[in-house]
């Protein structure tokens, strides 16, 4: 669930709210199993949930907090289409003229790593694992060189 813990630290670093008026947490979280092998360990599957993000008394803009949601799911979850996530949802609930309750619903998918570990708690494949966070890093670009010329 690090893509919530770290969408919910980028809005508290944008003090929209003071931090005790901004929530969050997870729901209905489900995993779909892989067990594919891969190039720093085993991909056990895909942990698919919906975040819930609370803002009380948002007295900003909603067009700001709407454009640093979609700013943020551009930059930092760029796969949202392979994995036909649907659009962020925003429940908003008037206070009264200036003052918003809002609620954001997303849902996120995390891939979840193995790690081959004699001294890991969990057994597949008749080898032993252990859970790693692990982030995924992907070139975006690079260069290619030959040794003895084209």
């Amino acid at each position: 669930m690090t893509k919530l813990q770290k969408l919910t630290a980028y809005l508290l670093e944008r003090r929209l709210v003071e931090p005790e008026q901004l929530d969050s947490w997870t729901e209905q979280v489900t995993l779909n199993l892989v067990w594919k092998p891969d190039v720093d360990g085993m991909h056990l599957g895909d942990m698919r949930y919906r975040a819930a993000i609370v803002l009380e008394r948002f007295a900003d803009h909603p067009a700001r907090l709407m454009a640093l949601i979609g700013s943020w799911l551009e930059t930092y979850d760029p796969e949202r289409d392979r994995h036909e996530l649907p659009a962020a949802q925003f429940a908003v609930e008037p206070l009264d003229n200036d003052l918003f309750d809002v609620e954001i619903t997303l849902e996120f998918v995390e891939p979840q790593y193995l790690a081959e570990d004699p001294a890991g708690e969990i057994q597949a494949f008749g080898k032993t694992w252990a859970f790693v966070p692990f982030d995924l890093w992907v070139a975006e670009r690079g260069e290619v060189a030959t040794h003895g010329g084209a």
